[in-house]
C-alpha cells in the first residue's frame, strides 16, 4: 500500500516520530565542560524532515526541535550566571537559531545523494557557524585579541560539532543506499 506523505496528517505524525527521535538521540552525549557536547547521530532524524517534505515544513520541524532541544537546556544555560540580555541571545542563537538552520538541507533534497551528502554538511556547517557566532559575541572576551576569541570558539565548537558532522554524513550515506529511504526523501 503506497502512503501519500503530502497529506497534512501524515507530515505531522512523521515530524512528530523524527523530533522524538531526535530529542532522544540527543539525551545520549558526551558533555562538554563548558555546554555543547557529542550525541551521534541526533541531528539525522530531524535532516531527514525537510529532506521528505521540503524546506518550508522543514522549518516548521526545525523551529519546533529547537524549542524543544532549548526548553531541556534552560536549566543548565540559566546556571551559568548570565546577564539576562546574554541569556536571551544564547537562547535565540545556540539554541532557537542554531537548530533553525538545519532546515537548509530541504534545498539539496532534489539533487542526487552527492547532494544530499552536501545537504549534510552545509546544514551542519551553519548550525557550528551559529554556534562560533555565539561563542564569540556572548562568551567571548572581547577585550582579548579578537583573533584569539575567533579561534578559541572555533576550536571548541568544531570539538562537538565536527564528530557529528562526519557520523551524521556517514549514517544519511548508508541510508540513501536503501531503496525505501530513496522513494521517501525523492516524493
Amino acid at each position: 500500500m503506497k502512503v501519500n506523505t503530502q497529506k497534512p496528517i501524515v507530515k505531522l505524525t512523521i515530524s512528530a516520530l523524527f523530533i522524538a527521535m531526535s530529542t532522544v538521540l540527543s539525551l545520549v552525549k558526551i558533555e562538554f565542560p563548558f555546554g555543547g557536547g557529542i550525541s551521534p547521530l541526533s541531528m539525522l532524524p530531524v535532516l531527514l524532515i525537510p529532506l521528505m517534505f521540503g524546506v518550508n515544513w522543514g522549518l516548521f520541524a526545525c523551529f519546533v526541535n529547537s524549542v524543544i532541544q532549548m526548553l531541556l537546556s534552560v536549566s543548565e544555560v540559566v546556571s551559568w550566571g548570565m546577564t539576562p540580555v546574554k541569556l536571551v541571545a544564547c537562547l535565540l542563537v545556540d539554541y532557537i537559531l542554531a537548530y533553525f538552520v538545519l532546515a537548509a538541507i530541504g534545498f539539496f533534497r532534489k539533487g542526487g545523494d552527492v547532494s544530499v551528502i552536501v545537504g549534510v554538511n552545509v546544514a551542519l556547517f551553519l548550525r557550528l557557524l551559529c554556534h562560533v557566532i555565539s561563542g564569540v559575541a556572548i562568551f567571548g572576551d572581547l577585550t582579548e585579541n579578537i583573533w584569539t576569541v575567533i579561534w578559541g570558539s572555533i576550536t571548541y565548537n568544531a570539538g562537538y560539532m565536527v564528530p557529528e558532522m562526519i557520523a551524521t554524513s556517514i549514517a544519511m550515506f548508508i541510508l540513501l543506499k536503501n531503496r525505501a529511504t530513496k522513494r521517501l526523501i525523492r516524493q
